[in-house]
């Protein structure tokens, strides 16, 4: 997820220079408070980040064939697209679906039937469902294959766009491109970005940066703490979130609320998407403490 670190003052519109001072950052001499996506590359390094994950995780079997979906997703990325993403992510379905083949579960069959091109009311409404959080039972076959083709879709759009004219609060809770959901915090590294926290959408890929002092769904800034997974083996629990890993939930106190904050300098492979699956156990350790999730991920989406 990259792009470039920093935009020329001239080049950056006023809403944009003014969220950036809103966050202590100078147009020309800070980083730029958003991050497109490097679709050439990132289901590519997501597949191998899965598949470094999986070794003898209690997951495996499932964060293996997300990875398959990422190499599938990596080929059809390269494509240009034929449509805006609304109407371009039924098209990168169905090429997703016959890239996969046999790779397709009978009961994903069944219920991807039911979404043929054709079929554009029931698609649009079945992405409604996902990107909100909606989904019904009957949806749950289906669902891992609609969340790869609709960040295809939507990632290629937003590596294509001019990050200078995309307007960014420093406080905003939703991508700034799609309207997607956090799924995860990033503490960034270098000399231009280091120690910042960047959002990161789990549907289009876009990162934006958010103040990191605070809490993501109250802004409250005094009850806000760190929790992680005691270690196992060296010091390491499963997925990378003991003590010494690069995954902890960053928790709110004030509003009961939490999300997952991911630390570059110890895993600099990492991806948002991949290591918040693997840290499922996480997940449901703060639960169980009675905080709610910000945001969410897509490969894990539940029925109502």
């Amino acid at each position: 997820m990259t792009a470039a670190p920093h935009a020329p003052a001239a080049d950056v519109s006023e809403a944009t220079a003014a969220a950036m001072a809103a966050a202590g950052l100078v147009p020309g001499q800070s980083p730029s408070p958003l991050r497109l996506p490097d679709a050439a590359s990132l289901f590519q390094r997501r597949a191998a980040r899965l598949r470094r994950l999986a070794g003898g995780h209690s997951l495996g079997g499932w964060l293996s064939f997300v990875a398959t979906l990422a190499d599938a997703q990596h080929a059809l990325a390269a494509a240009a697209a034929s449509a805006p993403p609304a109407a371009q992510w039924p098209l990168d379905l169905q090429a997703l679906l016959a890239r996969l083949g046999e790779a397709v579960p009978p009961p994903a069959r069944v219920a991807l039937g039911l979404l043929g091109p054709e079929e554009s009311g029931r698609l649009a409404a079945f992405a409604d469902r996902l990107i909100n959080d909606q989904l019904e039972t009957t949806d749950l076959p289906a669902a891992p294959f609609v969340t790869a083709a609709l960040q295809v879709a939507w990632t290629r759009h937003a590596a294509g766009l001019d990050v200078s004219t995309i307007s960014v609060h420093a406080t905003a809770q939703v991508c700034p491109v799609c309207g997607g959901a956090p799924v995860a915090g990033v503490l960034h590294v270098g000399m231009e970005a280091g120690g910042l926290r960047y959002l990161h959408c789990g549907i289009c890929h876009t990162a934006w940066h958010h103040v990191r002092a605070s809490c993501v769904s109250c802004g409250d800034g005094k009850h806000v703490d760190q929790r992680f997974l005691e270690g196992t083996g060296e010091g390491r629990a499963e997925g990378g979130q003991g003590k010494d890993g690069p995954v902890r939930a960053e928790t709110c106190g004030a509003c009961h609320s939490y999300l997952k904050l991911l630390f570059l300098d110890k895993a600099p492979d990492l991806d948002p998407v991949a290591d918040d699956l693997a840290s499922l156990a996480l997940d449901i350790l703060v639960g169980e403490e009675g905080y709610q999730r910000i945001g969410g991920n897509p490969f894990l989406v539940l029925a109502d």
